[in-house]
């Protein structure tokens, strides 16, 4: 694992801030210029989006997929084609198609996709920060430039998200994405969440189920034996 970034740079900062910045003018102006009877639920939903993607972003953390172990770049790519696209048919069938929009009160749905959304992205943020927060750096090898950075594997186990599932980020995908559906009252987003977007979070956990010998030696027999890949086990 050599993706997440543990030092201060100020350049990737500013960078983050300003298009953080400029996607959040963008979505707020989007949303009145389409729908400004309606716009500040979906604005809601996209300010969060922007936020926590900024600070994966910052991080170095991959989006939509965990950043545990070296990343299949087959996944990621099959995953970002699920996903964006998901998302516009989201934005797109509540402000112009209407085909799969729920009987409900955009506020209700809005409400509690909003909550749903915030509480996947608040899973999303902790098991981050869990990370980086045990995560070790080390020096460039001998010919290169670049830091690597590892997680103990002792600490990794022990971590409280780490406890209830061996992949949590990937369960915590799965609310966002059920949460953005039901931001934007779609009940086809929920088939497209369940139905498409499940089982790609499921192949990469089990594509990063293989790796994760790479990270655990000592802790992988037990660790795997007692704590569930994807469904978080509460006890």
């Amino acid at each position: 694992m050599s993706s997440y970034i543990k030092r201060f740079r100020i350049g990737r900062f500013v960078w983050t801030v300003l298009v953080g910045f400029y996607f959040l003018v963008f979505f707020t102006n989007f949303f009145r210029n389409a729908i400004p009877g309606r716009m500040i639920l979906p604005a809601l939903f996209a300010y969060v989006f922007v936020l926590w993607l900024s600070v994966e972003y910052y991080f170095g953390s991959p989006f939509f997929q965990s950043g545990v172990v070296e990343h299949s770049a087959l996944w990621r790519g099959v995953c970002a084609f699920f996903v964006y696209p998901f998302l516009a048919y989201l934005g797109a069938d509540f402000i112009w198609w209407h085909w799969t929009q729920m009987p409900v009160p955009p506020v209700v749905t809005g409400l509690l996709g909003l909550a749903v959304f915030g509480l996947g992205t608040y899973l999303r943020l902790g098991t981050l920060f869990d990370l980086l927060r045990i995560a070790q750096v080390r020096p460039p090898a001998r010919g290169s430039k670049e830091e690597t950075v590892v997680l103990p594997e002792k600490r990794f186990v022990g971590l409280r998200f780490q406890k209830l599932a061996r992949h949590p980020r990937y369960f915590a995908t799965l609310i966002q994405l059920i949460g953005a559906a039901l931001a934007f009252r779609s009940w086809g987003g929920l088939v497209l969440a369940v139905a498409v977007g499940l089982p790609l979070l499921l192949v990469q956990a089990k594509y990063e189920d293989v790796h994760l010998r790479d990270l655990l030696k000592s802790e992988l027999g037990t660790y795997t034996d007692t704590v569930p890949a994807f469904w978080p086990r509460f006890r």
